[in-house]
Formats: structure tokens, C-alpha cells, sequence
């Protein structure tokens, strides 16, 4: 039936929800998953200070390597197969870059942003319109910030 899942991260309590679904569906079918942190290029791009960009990336790309440290601890709690990939662009393009028509991604509703757009993140509705892989989208609910 598929081939992989397709987890996008983006390191966010809400985020790990579509990951562990993702995760149980590798289980179940026996197949092997690839989780994806994306650095959205677009966060320091307009950022005209080379040490400050430098600086910024430095912190994204910290931010994955802990959240995907965080997915490969799950895989190996459900004894799944786990592939991690750190990627660098917009990050609907990467993520359906991974996946293949006879992959399915699992990705949240939304992520770190917290507020959805009419109930979906920008990210996810992208993936949604640009795909070629199945898309399941977990309901995340809503994280509460004090």
C-alpha cells in the first residue's frame, strides 16, 4: 500500500501529535518512517547581517536536531525504522519533496504558530494542495500560551 510515512516536525507540542500517529501507521504496516525538520529559509533571509542569519540558522537547525532526537526516541520506543532529515527552504516544498505518491505524510493541523488559519496551518494546507503522496492531517487542538 505505501511505501514510507512521512512525519514533518516542526518541534512543537502540537506537532508530536501528528508524529505519533504517523509512527503507529509505520507499525502497523511495517514500513519504515522519515522525519523531516525544515529550516524555513524565509526566517532570516531578509536578515541583511551575515553573523546575525549565521546566528539564527544555528538556532533553527538546534531547534530540529532536538525535536527530531525526540521522534527517533519515540520510533525506537514502537520499534519502527526511522530515517531523520534536517532540510533547509519552504517547508511544504521539502516535505513533499520526500514523499512519493505511494508515500502518505501524517503532519498536524497546525504548528508552532498555535492560531490556525480557518483550522489549518499555512504549512499544511500547502502540503494539501501540492502533494502527490496521501495526506493524513491529525488534529492538533489548540496549545495554550500564558
Amino acid at each position: 500500500m505505501y511505501e514510507k510515512v512521512v512525519i514533518p516536525t516542526d518541534g512543537s507540542e502540537v506537532a508530536f501529535k501528528g508524529i505519533k500517529e504517523g509512527l503507529e501507521m509505520a507499525k502497523c504496516l511495517g514500513i519504515k518512517a522519515v522525519a523531516v525538520y525544515v529550516i524555513d529559509t524565509s526566517e532570516y533571509q531578509g536578515l541583511h547581517h551575515a553573523s546575525i542569519k549565521g546566528s539564527v540558522k544555528s538556532g533553527l537547525k538546534e531547534t530540529g536536531t532536538k525535536a527530531l532526537k525526540e521522534v527517533k526516541k519515540m520510533a525506537n520506543e514502537l520499534d519502527v525504522l526511522l530515517e531523520t532529515r534536517i532540510k533547509e527552504g519552504k517547508p511544504y516544498q521539502e516535505i513533499n519533496k520526500i514523499a512519493k505518491a505511494n508515500d502518505i505524510i501524517y503532519i498536524s493541523s497546525h504548528g508552532l504558530s498555535g492560531f490556525t488559519q480557518f483550522f489549518l496551518g499555512s504549512t499544511t494546507e500547502r502540503v494539501l494542495k501540492h502533494s502527490s503522496a496521501t495526506v493524513a492531517v491529525v488534529m492538533g487542538g489548540f496549545v495554550k500560551t500564558e
